[in-house]
């Protein structure tokens, strides 16, 4: 007998009511299955179907970008100024040739004839120098007075004080720092460099000028400025005056100081602005070019002879001939001295063929005519 399976019953409005709410619960449960199974298919899905992003780097937080970052090398400039009497202007003209252009350099003099300390009413300085400075206060200072000033002065207290009273060299010093003081206020980190006076043919000008330079070099010690000895630099083996000097790499005698013993020629303003450059590109630490080479290699070579050691005067020579198109052409920095001694040939020569020519005016490009050789 074929086995008989019991009918199932569909819900419907024939059915029994005692069914329905467990129907009901039963179709709820299967579409929230039937919900989840699709939610966890489609997160599977779209989880499989995205590619991989690579990895960010971790975020730096830019910090310190300016401070740390290298300042321009850009060299400071520094203002070098040089101010004084007769004496200074030879040594400015000379400076000036050979450190205009220097790198980080801002060169200027300016120099007064026969003015000093103890004339004010010549000049005053001090008023003179405050009007230099008040722009653009120097870093470097270069003074070069005292040859004029063997002479009696007004003291700070309005005393009149005799040269050689036993208090001169104290008013003359005080004299002399109020020119320090009034660098220092217009710029407290500036350097002072004071020249001294180089000897002097006259005998009492020279025991003078002895006495001013003990008193200066007693206020640099006093007030920290840097006093420059030219005096041994300008006298014989003996500590006497010489107009004349020996130049080491050629063996000629050239004159350094003109007839009145007291002013220097073309030479001895080269060898002035030698003997102070030194001291001044050493402790100031100048780059070196090659014209401040030259000057200090030309001021270094020449040493003063006794007058006595002399050779007579050159008028005797026969006239000095021209060399048929032969010029030069000067450079930057070069003198008639420079030029000489680079083409081994004797000053005295190079200006008597270029009768014309200032010695102290040469233009760069500027032609001279070359001596024919003894």
């Amino acid at each position: 007998m074929p086995l008989q399976l019991p009918h199932r019953h569909h819900s419907g409005a024939g059915s029994p009511a005692g069914s329905a709410p467990w129907r009901s619960r039963t179709a709820r449960l299967r579409l929230c299955r039937l919900l989840l199974f699709l939610l966890l298919g489609t997160a599977v899905l779209t989880a499989c179907d995205r590619t991989p992003e690579p990895a960010s780097a971790p975020a730096v937080e830019p910090r310190n970008l300016f401070t740390l970052r290298a300042p321009p090398s850009v060299p400071a400039v520094r203002r070098l100024l040089v101010v004084g009497d007769s004496l200074s202007i030879s040594l400015g003209e000379q400076l000036e040739r050979t450190l205009t252009g220097a790198p980080g350099l801002d060169y200027a003099w300016n120099g007064t004839k026969s003015t000093g300390l103890t004339r004010p009413d010549l000049l005053n300085w001090p008023q003179h120098l405050r009007e230099l400075i008040a722009r653009q206060p120097p870093d470097i200072v270069v003074i070069m007075l005292g040859a004029n000033d063997v002479m009696p002065l007004d003291a700070p207290n309005g005393n009149h004080v005799q040269f050689g009273d036993p208090d001169w060299a104290m008013a003359y010093a005080a004299k002399a720092r109020e020119l320090t003081t009034i660098c220092r206020h217009a710029n407290p980190n500036v350097t002072i460099y004071w020249v001294g006076v180089p000897s002097m043919g006259d005998r009492a000008l020279a025991d003078g000028v002895r006495q001013v330079n003990a008193a200066l070099q007693a206020m640099c010690r006093q007030d920290g400025c840097h006093f420059i000895d030219t005096h041994a630099a300008f006298s014989d083996q003996d500590d006497h005056f010489g107009r004349h000097a020996r130049d080491a790499a050629t063996g000629e005698v050239v004159t350094i100081r003109t007839a009145d013993g007291v002013h220097l020629t073309e030479n001895g303003a080269a060898m002035l602005a030698g003997v102070v450059l030194a001291p001044v590109a050493a402790g100031e630490k100048l780059p070196m070019t090659a014209g401040m080479h030259e000057l200090l290699t030309t001021s270094q070579d020449l040493t003063v002879v006794p007058d006595a050691a002399v050779p007579a005067s050159p008028a005797a020579h026969p006239p000095v001939k021209v060399a048929k198109g032969r010029v030069h052409t000067v450079r930057a920095g070069e003198t008639f001295a420079i030029i000489a001694k680079r083409l081994h040939l004797p000053e005295e020569d190079l200006r008597a063929v270029n009768p014309g020519v200032n010695p102290r005016s040469l233009s760069i490009g500027q032609k001279l005519r070359l001596p024919r050789r003894r």
